[in-house]
This record gives structure tokens, sequence and C-alpha cells, in this order.
């Protein structure tokens, strides 16, 4: 009767320090194999690369996906539910959707936000399972300024949220009192004490963020929102430091970069998405507008004041 092969004893590992079981990755999805079986190079796409102290295992990285599906911007189980197969396909990098830094910050009552403390735990459960991956995970911090108080894009196209659906029309802002078109509240125009409490909204946001986990921070400088609204001057006409001049125009930007820069670790990567242009040229020709000039001339002073990556 021939010998009876022996077989070694073999474990399932789990990821320590989970507070429930998981399979420990031997790589993680997403990664590269190396060498490649037909010995040709590893794509550029699919190259890790280092941004400060974290390494990203690809560059496919996953923008912010709104989902509207919070409760007085707690983020649920729809969100683990949402973000957790994403993790599971291996992006070098995973952005929840634009989290809010305040209430009035909210694009609708259904949005995320870290303006709490009572966010982080839900946040964390998210940020652990996308580790327990060995997944990175990124928060965008988002003020949505005159395009508050809206409801969710499927129910009507920027309808304003009525106060008996939990809206705030009479509470939005953005650096003048110009709404974003006439189904959106005309915002307030923010003082200079409501500008300095935006920038402290900011980073409290980013140190909570830090506290929770996530591996990168991402500040939502476009799309029409209120840090963008500042930008342009075709939204933006005030006269004081925060008006006027380009130099004016993109000084509370850099503001909330320096803000939040100043309580995140130096290892911790900052990115700043941004629209390159207004689209307004052709519509409006002999109006100024924020243009893709003005984005070039802000790309180095974004890297000076500490921006690693620019999300256009």
């Amino acid at each position: 009767m021939p010998a009876q092969t022996e077989i070694p004893i073999i474990v399932n590992k789990a990821v320590p320090g989970l507070s429930y079981f998981a399979a420990a990755q031997t790589h993680a999805a997403g990664s590269a194999v190396v060498p490649q079986p037909d010995g040709r190079p590893i794509p550029k796409l699919f190259q890790s690369i280092k941004i400060r102290g974290v390494e990203f295992q690809n560059r496919i990285f996953l923008a912010p996906l709104c989902q509207y599906s919070a409760e007085d911007g707690v983020v649920n189980s729809w969100h683990l539910a949402h973000l957790g197969g994403i993790f599971t396909r291996g992006p070098g990098l995973s952005f929840t959707e634009a989290t809010a830094v305040s209430p009035e910050a909210r694009i609708s009552p259904e949005d995320a936000g870290l303006w709490a403390d009572k966010h982080e735990a839900p946040f964390r459960n998210i940020v652990e399972f996308a580790h327990s991956q060995g997944q990175k995970i990124g928060i965008q911090l988002a003020h949505a300024g005159r395009k508050a108080s809206t409801v969710a894009p499927w129910l009507h196209r920027g309808a304003v949220v009525r106060p008996e659906a939990g809206g705030w029309a009479d509470d939005v802002v953005g650096p003048s009192p110009i709404p974003w078109n006439e189904l959106h509240a005309t915002p307030k125009e923010l003082t200079k004490e409501g500008i300095r409490h935006v920038v402290k909204d900011w980073a409290d946001a980013a140190r909570r963020a830090v506290r929770v986990g996530f591996d990168a921070i991402e500040i939502h400088n476009a799309h029409g929102f209120l840090l963008h609204s500042f930008l342009s001057p075709v939204s933006n006409k005030r006269t004081d430091e925060y008006g006027g001049s380009f130099e004016n125009r993109i000084r509370l930007t850099l503001e909330i970069v320096d803000a939040i820069r100043a309580v995140v670790p130096d290892a911790m990567p900052l990115f700043l998405r941004i629209s390159a242009t207004d689209w307004l040229q052709e519509s409006l020709p002999n109006e100024p507008s924020w243009t893709l000039e003005d984005t070039v001339r802000l790309a180095p002073l974004l890297a000076a004041h500490g921006v690693d990556l620019i999300d256009i």
C-alpha cells in the first residue's frame, strides 16, 4: 500500500486587528504581476506610484460618486456595500463621495458629512474594510456653496429643497448673491467672518479624516461649488481681498489648502479637484471667466502650498 502523502498545515490567515474575520490578501487586488508572464514591461497605468508617504498599487483612481443616501451626514451600510464592491476590484485609490464640511455645505439633505465627531465611526467601518483588502481610500471634502440645498438629481435637476423637506435655502452662501440658475437659491454673500468659519470647517473635517484613517484627502474646488465660484469672475463680484484680481479670487482656495496641510501628517497626500475652465468663452465672449490659462497659472501655486495632485 503506497505511503500517504503528508499534508502540511495550511492556515487561512486573518487580517490582523479587524473586528471580524477577513482572509488576509497575499497581493492586493489591482497589483501587477511581476514579472509579466510574456516578459513585456508593465503598462504605466498598472505601475505603482508613491505620493508623499503613500504607495498606490496602480494609477487607476476612483473619482467621488455622490450617493445621496446619508441621514444627517452619517454614512451607512449602503455606502459600505457600494464602495466595498469597488475595493475588491483593486483601483489604486478609491474616493468617498463629496463629503460636506458643514450641514449647509451639503448639495442635498442626504449628502455624507464629516462636520461632527458622530460621523467618524461609520466612516471608520468603510476605511477598515478597504484596508482589510489591501486598498487605499481617500475622502473628498466639499462645500456646495450656491448649489446647496437641492434635491437628489434623479428627483429633479436642481430644484431647491423646501424647509418642510429639510432644506436650508435661506442659509445658502456664495462669494456674491448670484444664483447658479433660476432654479437654485440666491446665496447670501459670505462675510469675512463667514469665510474664516468655512476655512475652520475644512480644517476640522481634515482632522477627523486623519483620525478615521483615510489615506488621502481631496479638496473639491470644481463644478460650480463654493471654491470654484470664488475663482470665477462670473460668480465672484466682490470688491474686498477675496474678489477682483486673480490673486484675490484664488485666496480662499490657498487658505484652505494651507489650513488642511497644517493639520494633516506630512506623509498624507493632498489632492485638489478643479474645473479647468468655465467653458464660457464662446457663450459669454465679452465677459471674463475662469479659463484654462487661469488653471495653468494656479497649478504651481497649489504645488507650492502643498497640493500633491491636481484632479481635473
